[in-house]
């Protein structure tokens, strides 16, 4: 099993979006477990329909195995994660444990992170195979990523394992009609251009829509949601090379 973290500690990024169609996505070839550990508990709501037997929240806990229920399986969302960011530190080696366990029943699991660098979001990491960060460029700046990027190291370092693979920065809710956007992508390109992801999501209406009928936003009548659901389905087909995910 791979384990994909899909984080960045600011929100209204489309963090919860991507999260969402990631699982659609792989669920089309792979079982796929999906982990919502952010409170708001929007992706568990979009997945109702493939919630599991177990609320995520359980997995600081104790070492737990969720069983499979479809295609997908949902570890929902409850506000008992907030407490998860006060218990001992010990819970992060309990989560990643957990997620481990989970490894024979599944071939990808997709984690959904709160918009914070806490406990849940390190947990998160110490599982992680590999990390994508969606960013709005509007609201880039350095010092975030810097900041992201040292998450990233300390935790691998402070317990004694291998960086997970970080895929990239991608471009969220991008407006490619505007010029200040596009100029503030060919800069940070410039500045980072290694760290940004090869893709981009735009910013499209249809994915809330697509959100809100919980279906897939390829599935959305319209040349709106054809549009969307090529590029969307370009990133997560990226994101499968990049993980070196193979089926059966």
């Amino acid at each position: 099993m791979k384990t994909l973290v899909v984080m960045n500690e600011k929100g209204g990024v489309g963090k919860t979006t991507l999260s969402i169609h990631a699982a659609w996505f792989f669920a089309e070839r792979y079982r796929t477990l999906v982990l919502d550990l952010d409170q708001q508990a929007n992706l568990s709501y979009t997945l109702e329909g493939h919630l599991g037997s177990v609320d995520a929240v359980q997995l600081f806990k104790e070492e737990t195995r969720i069983p499979a229920s479809g295609h997908v399986t949902v570890a929902r969302a409850t506000d008992e994660l907030l407490e998860a960011e006060r218990v001992d530190q010990s819970a992060i080696t309990v989560f990643r444990d957990s997620v481990q366990a989970n490894a024979p029943d599944y071939d990808i699991c997709i984690i959904d992170t709160p918009p914070i660098l806490g406990l849940r979001t390190f947990a998160a990491l110490l599982a992680a195979d590999a990390v994508l960060a969606p960013i709005e460029l509007g609201d880039y700046s350095l010092t975030g990523v810097q900041r992201l990027m040292q998450s990233i190291k300390g935790v691998a370092n402070h317990y004694g394992r291998p960086e997970p693979h970080f895929l990239g920065l991608l471009a969220s809710k991008f407006d490619r009609r505007s010029p200040r956007e596009r100029a503030l992508f060919e800069g940070l390109a410039a500045e980072i251009g290694g760290l940004l992801f090869p893709g981009v999501v735009t910013k499209r209406d249809v994915y809330a829509r697509a959100a809100s009928e919980r279906i897939p936003v390829w599935m959305m009548k319209g040349a709106a949601g054809r549009d969307a659901g090529d590029e969307i389905r370009g990133v997560f087909s990226t994101v499968e090379k990049m993980m070196e995910l193979t089926h059966g």
